[in-house]
């Protein structure tokens, strides 16, 4: 697909955006491209995932993806179905009439269900999240897109929570023969290996710059097949606030990490990706 997205655009609450302004000279040489489109909530627009993602593509020799997104605070996937945007956001935004290549799908950091056991943060009952996972699948088919799950992570309070997550996202992916991105279990691995990199924001469940950086070097190789590694420390985007909004289209840092820590990140989400794949 070779359609061109500009700045960002806001349009009932559809955010587009690629190689915004002020990056287009990092852009690699004209090649291969990728077009994402990220449905979901916060997990993607703190630091601005789409964005730091993009950014990093631009850096690497693979293919550039170029990225989109339609973001609600605390939705879930049900939400997303009942909020009347679907199908047409996935439907309307490409100028040239031709799907997304690929559509990124998150749910609700706790699945969107209460927490059977709150002082636990055991998760709930999972038949809401699969009903919303069937609803978008169906959409994302008839588009002609390949669909990825974005497997979130534990709570910082509950770590316990990684692999209930997991299993509900790779059950999910079972289902849909959709691929899922190992985010949470990458999550997990940098938690027990280095906790004095902080992944998390002080509310103990979105993401730090850090945490968004791993989470960009996850999704980049789980849609190229390429490693991460030897992407810059520091990355470029707009800034997004809640309820999912561009505060500007001013280009600006949303991450700057230590040489050593950019690369650690990337290595580890090599290694998961790598190893969800055997």
């Amino acid at each position: 697909m070779d359609h061109t997205l500009r700045t960002a655009l806001l349009v009932t609450g559809l955010v587009v955006a690629s190689a915004p302004a002020g990056l287009e000279g990092r852009q690699s040489p004209p090649g291969d491209t990728l077009d994402v489109f990220f449905l979901g909530n916060s997990y993607v627009y703190f630091n601005n995932l789409a964005d730091q993602l993009a950014d990093m593509s631009r850096a690497l020799p693979g293919p550039v993806l170029r990225t989109a997104h339609h973001l609600h605070g605390g939705f879930s996937l049900v939400r997303h179905l009942e909020d009347g945007h679907l199908p047409g956001v996935l439907e309307a935004i490409a100028a040239d009439g031709e799907a997304w290549d690929v559509v990124i799908v998150q749910d609700h950091s706790r699945l969107g269900v209460p927490y059977e056991d709150e002082s636990a943060g055991t998760i709930g009952d999972r038949a809401p999240f699969f009903e919303g996972a069937a609803g978008v699948a169906e959409i994302v088919s008839d588009i002609g897109a390949k669909m990825v799950f974005y497997m979130t992570w534990a709570k910082e309070a509950f770590p316990g929570q990684t692999e209930a997550l997991a299993e509900a996202y790779e059950e999910a992916g079972h289902r849909h023969d959709a691929e899922v991105a190992p985010v949470g279990r990458a999550w997990d691995r940098v938690r027990s290996e280095r906790p004095d990199i902080i992944l998390f924001h002080p509310d103990g469940s979105h993401p730090s710059p850090a945490g968004t950086y791993l989470n960009a070097s996850i999704f980049y190789a789980q849609l190229t097949g390429a490693s991460p590694e030897g992407a810059p420390a520091e990355l470029h985007g707009i800034e997004m606030r809640t309820p999912g909004v561009v505060v500007s289209d001013d280009v600006i840092p949303l991450v700057r990490l230590e040489e050593e820590a950019a690369a650690y990140l990337q290595r580890v989400a090599w290694e998961v990706v790598s190893a969800g794949r055997e």
